[in-house]
């Protein structure tokens, strides 16, 4: 997010804001750009072409001509050394003094100043202590670990002048892991200072929406089309899990929806993305549920944008799958089976019916010759209730036996349902041609 040109990290803080009645928030948008900030990607020459000589005029002004200006130009000067840690609270103390309008003028009292200005946002010398949120950006501050100094001390200060929870000063920090000293994150959960990640924040619903609102209208409003279009929407949701940029790129690419093409779609999707990191060839995913937060060994790759929490798994990048035969078809399958299985069973008990009416045979023998095999010693159950649970291969054996005289649609559309239950059943995707026989057998 802080590494996009977009600014998805400012629009979703943006959101929190609006929530927000009053805050103060640092830095300010218009403040200027601090002496040392941290580079995240390393500045590369255009082209390869720059050699880091100063670029030379090609115009004569006479100015060489001057004396004294031929001299050979000094050593260039060295970058600013970052602040200390103490050095960075102290500026950002600074700033925020100014935004309560501390900035009066005065001489702070002691030889703390960061400590006078905590102590006056516990309200020291007016008896009213700051309860406006303090909103620090970190990933913008020069040394965004002053943030996390800011919010301790904080706490500390307004557990020393005695304020109840309600009335203390309150800080919100954001930042990256990146950002912090390895395993803070982990050691600053106590009673006053909460920690919440950005781990398995968006969801199944939230992918979903995506999809839909990047999906061209299907060309027909017939229901077939919305069952079709229902099919492929699923499909896109599970091979893209979390990363809601491909779902919305997968959705305006994969325009046919044969569930054949999901994959070179999905490669296509990936090679346009921009800056995209690659994708090493490993996919282990873990069965255990991945917790309220990302794992150590995680936070490298969550960090880069390839692993999250989704649905209660661990969801790598959908470029993970295109290294590992079968890993799409295994995606596309989990959403054929999600969407198309409650409707094979209402198509099954549908067609009971049929079979009751063309039945050659009594119903209670037909009944104990292809209906649900009972357990030993467990009593029959009505004739009935038995075709009312008979599966849709028992129901082929029976027309195939003789048993069961059916005209040649009802047999196409019972070889239809057959195929594609038994399919879904052995975890195999329905391909293009099958998955257009069964919308048309299901929307009859």
């Amino acid at each position: 997010m802080l590494r996009d040109a977009g600014s998805r990290a400012d629009r979703l803080l943006d959101d929190v804001l609006h929530d927000l009645a009053d805050f103060l928030l640092l830095p300010l948008d218009e403040s200027p750009a601090p002496a040392f900030a941290p580079c995240r990607t390393p500045a590369m020459p255009p082209d390869g072409r720059w050699t880091g000589l100063a670029p030379v005029p090609d115009f004569d002004d006479g100015l060489p001509d001057l004396p004294g200006t031929a001299s050979a130009a000094g050593p260039e000067p060295r970058p600013p050394a970052p602040p200390t840690p103490a050095e960075a609270l102290a500026g950002l103390l600074e700033r925020l003094a100014k935004e309560v309008c501390f900035g009066d003028g005065a001489d702070p009292a002691g030889t703390d100043p960061a400590g006078d200005v905590l102590a006056r946002l516990a309200g020291r010398g007016t008896g009213t202590a700051e309860t406006r949120p303090v909103v620090v950006r970190a990933w913008r501050e020069p040394v965004p670990s002053a943030a996390t100094h800011l919010l301790r001390r904080l706490a500390a200060t307004a557990k020393e002048a005695g304020l109840p929870p309600g009335r203390r000063p309150r800080a919100l920090v954001i930042a990256s892991t990146e950002d912090l000293p390895r395993g803070l994150p982990d050691q600053l959960p106590r009673e006053d200072i909460a920690v919440h990640w950005w781990w398995g924040a968006t969801g199944r619903l939230d992918t979903a929406t995506v999809v839909a609102l990047s999906r061209p209208q299907p060309a027909s409003p017939t229901e077939r089309s919305h069952l079709h279009e229902a099919v492929a929407q699923a499909t896109i949701t599970e091979v893209c899990g979390p990363f809601l940029d491909i779902a919305a790129a997968l959705a305006s690419r994969w325009d046919d929806g044969r569930p054949e093409n999901m994959a070179s779609a999905l490669h296509d999707v990936i090679a346009d993305l921009p800056g995209r990191a690659a994708i090493p060839p490993q996919r282990a995913e873990g069965t255990r549920p991945p917790g309220p937060r990302p794992d150590e060994r995680l936070r490298a790759a969550w960090n880069a944008g390839t692993v999250d929490s989704w649905d209660g798994r661990l969801r790598r990048h959908p470029g993970y799958d295109l290294y590992h035969e079968h890993a799409v078809a295994a995606r596309v399958w989990l959403a054929q089976n999600h969407v198309l299985l409650p409707l094979l069973d209402d198509a099954r008990e549908r067609f009971t019916a049929t079979v009751r009416l063309r039945a050659r045979i009594p119903l209670g023998r037909l009944a104990q010759d292809y209906g649900p095999r009972l357990e030993p010693g467990r009593t029959p159950e009505a004739a009935d209730s038995a075709i009312a649970t008979m599966e849709l291969g028992a129901m082929w054996s029976a027309h195939c036996d003789g048993a069961v005289a059916l005209s040649p649609a009802e047999r196409r559309g019972l070889r239809v349902l057959r195929e594609a239950r038994n399919l879904l059943a052995h975890r195999v995707p329905l391909d293009g041609d099958r998955l257009r026989r069964l919308v048309e057998e299901l929307c009859r």
